[in-house]
């Protein structure tokens, strides 16, 4: 609700009764500067047209995202500033959008303040480029440019002025926010209305054509409006879909292991023959499907916007707690586990989920490493911070699977297809970023490069 004027602060009255008289200060100069008859009967004529395309920009304003509107108001000022005599094309603007406003409800303050606004910048764009009576050459095509910009300016200067004082917030603050929300629809309509006071001097009949622009922007703006909607839309589903898998998670784990604890119990009191085998590929089954959940809920949780529970980690005391972790199953799978420091580093970071990275491509390597060979966990230091390489000697990655390769749910001979994307996501929220250096048969080098940082 527009707060009445008397309950205002001085300064913002100062301000809304001071913009107007400065117009007509400014409108005054500007008469007197480029007088107020016009040599061609024609531009008499702009003047209904000018204050109807004022009235309607005003009524029907055009939206250019989800929370600006730009009114195309603009346009038609600027002609009125450039082709009306210079004592009449500010007045025709301000009185236009005085009448406007208070059309559509605004406050008598509101209104006045808004009429004084266009009064000052089309007088100020009148004394410096309104187009005279003569041919128009290069530099008064310059002038005219300049004179549209220096209206935008203005306008905006002043428009963004009672914000600040009546929220208290920053000035410049306000004014950057403002030019970079409306900066590419106002220089468009700035520029298509310098192109049609320049075309309606040298070529008339083409004058009218660069308004074919302005169906470009209203397509332009329900694109933007969609594809807004479209990623509001996904940002919702991506959210259930994280509710979802920390939900399953959590639900099926304590089955989960009501089902693990029996068939242990089954293993040890059956241990050969055809039901024993059974047993043994249950569990199997089981550890893997407990596997799934866990990486489930860690890439639930690595996608959650939460901060990060950082505090300051040893990247060779984590490597090492990895490899410990790993080392049942490179024994079995006869895959040897080394370490390497090439530089001791610490970064601050979270810790688990920085681990469960490691680990999933330590994971991955042990998985596709042939018998007797390494897999090297190498923590070192690159141009930008700490680094870890995950070496495997495993056969490499097919050169069409590299673009996808960080995708959730790109499945390789086993696995999930989940590791590598928790992987990546748990690096990009650190801020670091994550390779592959590989080739069919020669093996893979993971390497997660992470920022320096001691915050």
């Amino acid at each position: 609700m527009v707060p009445a004027f008397k309950g205002l602060p001085a300064r913002l009255k100062a301000v809304i009764v001071g913009v107007p008289l400065a117009g007509i200060g400014l409108a005054a100069l500007a008469g007197v500067n480029g007088g107020f008859a016009a040599a061609q009967p024609w531009r008499w004529s702009l003047i209904p047209v000018c204050a109807a395309g004022i009235l309607l920009a005003e009524r029907y304003p055009v939206k250019i995202g989800p929370e600006q509107k730009v009114n195309l108001g603009a346009l038609p000022c600027i002609l009125a500033a450039l082709l009306l005599p210079p004592g009449i094309g500010p007045a025709t603007a301000a009185v236009s959008v005085l009448a406007a406003n208070l059309i559509v409800r605004r406050s008598w303050w509101e209104s006045v303040f808004n009429a004084g606004n266009i009064l000052a910048a089309c007088s100020v764009a009148a004394l410096v480029g309104a187009i005279g009576h003569d041919v128009v050459d290069g530099m008064q095509d310059l002038r005219a440019a300049l004179a549209a910009l220096l209206y935008l300016v203005v306008n905006l200067l002043i428009a963004v002025w009672p914000a600040a004082l009546h929220t208290g917030r920053s000035y410049v603050g306000l004014v950057r926010q403002a030019v970079a929300a409306s900066w590419p629809a106002s220089l468009t309509l700035a520029a298509c209305a310098v192109s049609i006071a320049v075309l309606s001097i040298e070529a008339p009949v083409a004058a009218p054509l660069p308004l074919i622009v302005l169906p470009l922007i209203y397509r332009m703006n329900l694109a933007i409006l969609d594809q807004a909607l479209a990623n509001e839309q996904l940002a919702g589903v991506l959210t259930a879909q994280r509710r979802f898998l920390t939900d399953v998670s959590h639900q099926v784990a304590t089955p989960l292991a009501t089902i693990m604890t029996n068939l242990s119990i089954m293993r040890r009191s059956s241990r050969s023959g055809a039901a024993g085998q059974a047993i043994e590929d249950s569990v199997a089954e089981a550890e893997r499907m407990k596997r799934m959940l866990m990486r489930l809920r860690a890439l639930a949780h690595a996608d959650e916007d939460v901060p990060l529970r950082r505090e300051l980690v040893d990247l060779a005391e984590l490597t090492a707690d990895v490899v410990r972790a790993y080392a049942a199953q490179a024994g079995t799978s006869g895959v040897a586990l080394v370490t390497e420091v090439t530089a001791p580093a610490s970064i601050n970071a979270d810790k688990d989920l920085l681990r469960e990275a490691v680990a999933n491509l330590v994971d991955n390597a042990v998985r596709f490493s042939p018998r007797g060979a390494d897999v090297t966990l190498r923590v070192a230091r690159g141009s930008a911070g700490p680094s870890i390489d995950v070496i495997d000697a495993g056969p490499g990655i097919e050169e069409e699977r590299l673009p996808r390769l960080f995708e959730r749910f790109q499945r390789s001979d086993s696995g999930s297809g989940l590791g590598l994307a928790i992987a990546r996501r748990v690096v990009e929220r650190h801020g670091g970023t994550i390779r592959v250096q590989t080739a069919p048969g020669t093996g893979s080098t993971f390497t997660i490069e992470l920022p320096e940082n001691h915050s």
